[in-house]
């Protein structure tokens, strides 16, 4: 028996037999054509056929799904049609000799590779969605009708390098259990619609495909986000007592879903949903949330050729706004720099990205004509509906006050006598010592806790976005999260935390100890979080959060919580 941490990107628990699935489709390194014609053709072929497919596959996704999960493959579909994409697998062929197979490719994997370093999960999945599309239309070049070609029995846990959203659709899924792709996090499309189809996933798992053999039996034990290979008898009945307690846990959060979100002695947390794409706001009504603490907008650029215009931008944040019904939506404003460049900008250069110039700076430097855009797009928005700016990655005033006099030139261009409210996102140290200056000048104030979590641990965020749950919840981090809070209401602005902290039903319970009043999250997580602050009074979660701030070990922390808050 091996039991391995992973992270679980789709609840539940599922015992089956592994089924290693690896993508067969390659194409020739030195496929040269003399007739590019003939392949330019052949390209063209194979576009139709793939749109075809698409199509097919949206419509079916749609009636059996959901709008949210036809909307990857609709995004498929806008990146076949991109003219400027297709333009580049043609030039291959013209200029280079190369085959249909291998400029789809070279193209394919030219593009994705800008987006592959980028540190936004979200935006990284648009890095899969190119390559996933790549794959398809290379299938219909190479004339081969099946995208898999794993054969499923009953009870079957896929193992992957990579899964990708064709294949999980293409899949008999009637006969799925588990899946266990080694990369994908929780805003993965897979891991999306392995949610939608009730099919717990665990990622994280390096080589997996490695220590797993063909028919190995596995276990999902989300309980503890482990995967269990060849289970000893021992384990597999504690792996079916927390089924049935997990199972029992689940049918009561969904009963109370619809109760409000309040202490046991009735003090009142908003939760609200953190978003990357319009469509998610289907979520908000459903999961009972409060509105969007924070709406990120870089797709808007990064996984486009050329950068969207005022007017396509006010249509995306009408959009939202519409779909929310007037509840609350926090924008947060281009955070570009470090790993995250648009296609349309020539890189920069610097000797640590991640630490370089990124955010609120790049945008009032490197992109001011874009920033400017932004605001005028939010600006006019505003008008209409009711929506906050929130400003990323800000250092100290003179970030704040710069971007606000920017604001307040195009606002005077436009005609409009006042700002929307304008926020802090605080995400550095320097951000937090700033906290009194900060909070006197914004209208409020959120904590990006991965970011801050980075800057503060010196650790690379990805790597605390797996496993390591003990450096999330380091004492560093959470006095620091203290001083913030302590600064903003002083000065008697509202706070909000974004980010991994705030949906982890413990340590949420522990921000709310600390004075927070408002947690926004990704709307799968806020069931539970929901369910353990009502059932958990705030004098508790007062004392729980004393003993962890006073703690100086991040085990020590994990001890302060433990019996605090249920499930």
């Amino acid at each position: 028996m091996k039991v391995i941490q992973g992270k679980l990107v789709s609840p539940g628990f599922a015992d089956g037999r592994a089924v290693l699935f690896r993508d067969r489709w390659t194409v020739p390194a030195r496929e040269t054509v003399d007739d590019a014609e003939t392949e330019v053709a052949r390209l063209q072929r194979a576009l139709h056929a793939a749109r075809k497919d698409l199509e097919g596959v949206s419509s079916r996704v749609h009636s059996e799904f959901g709008a949210q999960e036809a909307e990857i493959f609709s995004s498929h579909l806008e990146i076949l049609n991109d003219p400027v994409l297709v333009d580049d697998i043609v030039a291959r062929i013209r200029a280079d000799n190369f085959g249909a197979g291998r400029a789809i490719q070279a193209s394919m994997t030219s593009f994705a590779e800008r987006l592959a370093i980028v540190d936004d999960p979200y935006l990284r999945e648009r890095e899969q969605d190119i390559r996933d599309v790549g794959r398809r239309l290379l299938r219909h070049v190479n004339g081969h009708l099946n995208l898999c070609t794993a054969e499923l029995v009953e009870g079957t846990v896929i193992v992957a390098g990579e899964l990708m959203p064709s294949d999980l659709v293409e899949l008999d899924y009637a006969k799925l259990v588990g899946v266990v792709p080694e990369r994908g996090g929780a805003p993965s499309h897979v891991a999306i619609l392995a949610r939608s189809l009730g099919i717990p996933a665990i990622t994280g798992i390096h080589d997996a495909t490695r220590l797993i053999t063909e028919g190995q039996r596995l276990l999902i034990d989300g309980s503890e986000n482990a995967l269990v290979i060849a289970p000893s008898y021992n384990r597999l009945e504690t792996y079916r007592a927390r089924q049935r307690e997990y199972l029992d846990f689940a049918d009561v959060v969904a009963r109370d879903e619809h109760l409000p979100c309040q202490t046991r002695d009735g003090r009142e947390i908003q939760v609200l949903a953190n978003m990357g794409r319009p469509n998610e706001a289907e979520f908000i009504a459903s999961e009972q949330l409060a509105g969007v603490g924070l709406l990120r907008t870089e797709f808007l650029f990064l996984d486009h050729p050329r950068p969207p215009t005022v007017a396509q931008q006010m249509a995306l944040y009408e959009e939202v706004a519409q779909r929310l019904g007037g509840r609350e939506l926090v924008i947060r404003t281009l955070d570009l720099g470090g790993d995250k460049f648009p296609l349309f900008l020539e890189r920069e250069f610097e000797n640590n990205p991640g630490m370089g110039v990124r955010g609120i700076r790049f945008s009032l430097s490197a992109t001011r004509s874009l920033f400017r855009d932004q605001i005028r797009a939010l600006l006019l928005v505003a008008r209409r509906y009711p929506i906050s700016i929130l400003l990323p990655m800000v250092v100290g005033v003179d970030d704040f006050e710069e971007a606000q006099a920017v604001m307040l030139e195009v606002a005077g261009e436009e005609g409009i006598d006042h700002l929307p409210p304008v926020g802090v996102l605080v995400e550095t140290p320097a951000a937090v010592l700033m906290i009194d200056a900060l909070a006197r000048r914004a209208d409020f104030i959120s904590i990006g806790t991965n970011d801050l979590a980075q800057f503060i641990l010196a650790a690379d965020r990805n790597a605390l976005e797996t496993v390591d749950y003990y450096r999330a919840i380091h004492p560093s981090l959470l006095q620091a999260i203290q001083m913030v809070i302590d600064g903003t209401a002083a000065c008697g602005k509202p706070l909000t935390i974004c980010g991994e902290l705030a949906s982890m039903p413990d340590i949420a319970g522990i921000l709310v100890g600390m004075g927070v009043t408002r947690l926004s999250m990704s709307p799968v997580s806020s069931a539970r979080v929901k369910h353990a602050i009502r059932h958990a009074s705030y004098a508790q979660l007062q004392q729980a959060a004393a003993a962890a701030l006073a703690a100086p070990t991040a085990a020590e922390v994990a001890r302060a919580v433990q019996g605090i808050m249920p499930g």
